[in-house]
Protein backbone atom coordinates (compact mmCIF):
# COMPACT_ATOMS: atom_id res chain seq x y z
CA UNK A 1 0.00 0.00 0.00
CA UNK A 2 2.64 2.31 0.72
CA UNK A 3 4.58 1.89 -2.63
CA UNK A 4 1.53 2.76 -4.14
CA UNK A 5 0.72 5.90 -2.42
CA UNK A 6 4.30 7.19 -2.85
CA UNK A 7 4.18 5.75 -6.38
CA UNK A 8 1.11 8.44 -6.68
CA UNK A 9 2.46 10.89 -4.95
CA UNK A 10 6.03 11.16 -7.10
CA UNK A 11 3.70 10.97 -10.26
CA UNK A 12 1.63 13.92 -9.03
CA UNK A 13 4.70 16.28 -8.12
CA UNK A 14 6.02 15.24 -11.69
CA UNK A 15 3.17 16.77 -13.50
CA UNK A 16 2.83 19.44 -11.00
CA UNK A 17 6.83 20.26 -12.07
CA UNK A 18 5.71 19.58 -15.68
CA UNK A 19 2.65 21.96 -15.54
CA UNK A 20 5.16 24.85 -14.12
CA UNK A 21 7.90 24.53 -16.44
CA UNK A 22 5.84 24.76 -19.55
CA UNK A 23 5.03 28.46 -18.70
CA UNK A 24 7.14 30.94 -19.65
CA UNK A 25 7.18 35.02 -19.27
CA UNK A 26 4.83 36.57 -21.66
CA UNK A 27 4.44 40.60 -22.17
CA UNK A 28 1.60 42.84 -24.02
CA UNK A 29 4.86 44.97 -24.94
CA UNK A 30 2.52 48.08 -25.49
CA UNK A 31 1.67 48.53 -21.56
CA UNK A 32 4.48 46.75 -19.54
CA UNK A 33 2.30 43.94 -18.59
CA UNK A 34 4.15 40.71 -17.69
CA UNK A 35 2.72 37.12 -16.78
CA UNK A 36 3.39 33.43 -17.55
CA UNK A 37 1.85 31.64 -20.40
CA UNK A 38 2.07 27.91 -21.81
CA UNK A 39 4.99 28.00 -23.66
CA UNK A 40 3.39 26.90 -26.70
CA UNK A 41 1.02 29.88 -27.10
CA UNK A 42 0.10 31.30 -30.02
CA UNK A 43 -0.11 35.30 -30.61
CA UNK A 44 -3.87 35.95 -32.32
CA UNK A 45 -4.01 39.49 -31.55
CA UNK A 46 -1.26 42.66 -30.16
CA UNK A 47 -2.47 45.92 -30.74
CA UNK A 48 -2.87 48.59 -28.24
CA UNK A 49 -6.16 47.89 -27.43
CA UNK A 50 -6.05 43.75 -26.67
CA UNK A 51 -3.72 41.50 -26.26
CA UNK A 52 -5.13 37.92 -27.62
CA UNK A 53 -3.03 34.53 -26.96
CA UNK A 54 -4.00 30.76 -27.30
CA UNK A 55 -3.14 27.55 -27.67
CA UNK A 56 -5.30 24.08 -28.27
CA UNK A 57 -6.16 24.17 -23.99
CA UNK A 58 -6.93 28.11 -23.68
CA UNK A 59 -7.26 30.98 -24.54
CA UNK A 60 -5.97 34.54 -22.77
CA UNK A 61 -7.56 38.03 -24.14
CA UNK A 62 -6.05 40.95 -21.90
CA UNK A 63 -7.68 44.52 -22.98
CA UNK A 64 -7.38 48.13 -21.70
CA UNK A 65 -9.92 49.52 -19.79
CA UNK A 66 -9.66 53.67 -20.49
CA UNK A 67 -9.90 56.33 -18.83
CA UNK A 68 -8.92 56.29 -15.00
CA UNK A 69 -8.29 52.58 -12.90
CA UNK A 70 -11.12 51.33 -11.56
CA UNK A 71 -11.99 51.25 -7.73
CA UNK A 72 -12.59 48.08 -6.20
CA UNK A 73 -16.34 48.33 -5.53
CA UNK A 74 -16.19 49.20 -9.39
CA UNK A 75 -14.42 46.39 -10.04
CA UNK A 76 -16.55 43.96 -8.58
CA UNK A 77 -19.93 45.62 -9.80
CA UNK A 78 -18.66 45.20 -12.98
CA UNK A 79 -17.27 41.90 -12.73
CA UNK A 80 -20.66 41.08 -11.57
CA UNK A 81 -22.26 42.90 -14.83
CA UNK A 82 -20.54 40.63 -17.30
CA UNK A 83 -20.95 37.69 -15.96
CA UNK A 84 -24.52 38.13 -16.42
CA UNK A 85 -23.91 39.45 -20.03
CA UNK A 86 -22.00 36.66 -21.25
CA UNK A 87 -24.20 34.42 -19.21
CA UNK A 88 -21.71 32.77 -17.34
CA UNK A 89 -23.32 29.51 -15.23
CA UNK A 90 -22.22 27.93 -12.22
CA UNK A 91 -20.56 31.07 -11.11
CA UNK A 92 -17.81 30.74 -7.71
CA UNK A 93 -17.80 34.25 -5.42
CA UNK A 94 -16.29 36.55 -6.68
CA UNK A 95 -12.85 36.57 -5.07
CA UNK A 96 -10.30 39.68 -4.87
CA UNK A 97 -6.89 39.30 -5.65
CA UNK A 98 -3.63 41.82 -4.66
CA UNK A 99 -0.26 41.41 -6.89
CA UNK A 100 2.98 43.43 -6.82
CA UNK A 101 1.37 45.86 -8.85
CA UNK A 102 -2.32 45.02 -9.16
CA UNK A 103 -5.17 44.75 -6.95
CA UNK A 104 -8.62 43.04 -8.56
CA UNK A 105 -10.95 40.89 -8.50
CA UNK A 106 -11.38 37.76 -10.71
CA UNK A 107 -14.73 34.91 -11.05
CA UNK A 108 -14.61 32.03 -12.54
CA UNK A 109 -18.23 29.77 -14.27
CA UNK A 110 -18.94 28.07 -17.12
CA UNK A 111 -19.00 30.03 -20.72
CA UNK A 112 -20.62 27.64 -23.08
CA UNK A 113 -18.79 24.58 -22.73
CA UNK A 114 -15.58 26.07 -20.97
CA UNK A 115 -14.81 26.78 -17.63
CA UNK A 116 -13.95 31.07 -18.00
CA UNK A 117 -12.01 32.88 -15.75
CA UNK A 118 -13.15 36.86 -15.61
CA UNK A 119 -10.69 38.98 -13.82
CA UNK A 120 -10.36 43.21 -13.74
CA UNK A 121 -7.00 43.84 -12.47
CA UNK A 122 -6.27 47.85 -11.52
CA UNK A 123 -2.61 49.26 -10.99
CA UNK A 124 -1.92 50.17 -7.45
CA UNK A 125 -1.44 53.84 -8.49
CA UNK A 126 -4.91 53.46 -10.15
CA UNK A 127 -3.35 54.68 -13.59
CA UNK A 128 -5.38 52.06 -15.85
CA UNK A 129 -7.22 49.29 -15.76
CA UNK A 130 -7.34 45.83 -17.43
CA UNK A 131 -10.11 43.43 -18.02
CA UNK A 132 -8.65 39.91 -18.73
CA UNK A 133 -10.52 36.64 -19.82
CA UNK A 134 -9.14 32.98 -19.32
CA UNK A 135 -11.30 30.17 -21.37
CA UNK A 136 -9.64 26.91 -20.67
CA UNK A 137 -11.40 23.03 -19.41
CA UNK A 138 -12.17 21.90 -15.96
CA UNK A 139 -9.18 20.80 -15.33
CA UNK A 140 -7.22 23.83 -16.24
CA UNK A 141 -8.56 26.28 -13.56
CA UNK A 142 -5.95 26.26 -11.93
CA UNK A 143 -3.33 27.09 -13.99
CA UNK A 144 -5.60 30.03 -15.17
CA UNK A 145 -5.38 31.11 -11.56
CA UNK A 146 -1.56 30.71 -11.63
CA UNK A 147 -1.73 32.63 -14.69
CA UNK A 148 -3.41 35.13 -13.20
CA UNK A 149 -1.43 35.29 -10.08
CA UNK A 150 1.61 35.84 -12.05
CA UNK A 151 0.77 39.73 -13.99
CA UNK A 152 3.06 42.43 -13.97
CA UNK A 153 4.30 45.49 -14.81
CA UNK A 154 7.64 44.91 -15.84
Amino acid sequence: MNKIFSTFIILLLSVISVSAKNLKPTSWESYGVTFLAPADIIVEDDSEESLTISNSELSINIQLLYGDGLKEKELIDDLKHITQEDNLKQTSEISTIELIHFFGAYITGICENDQCLYSYLTTKDNACSFYISIVCGKSDLPLAKEILKSFKLE
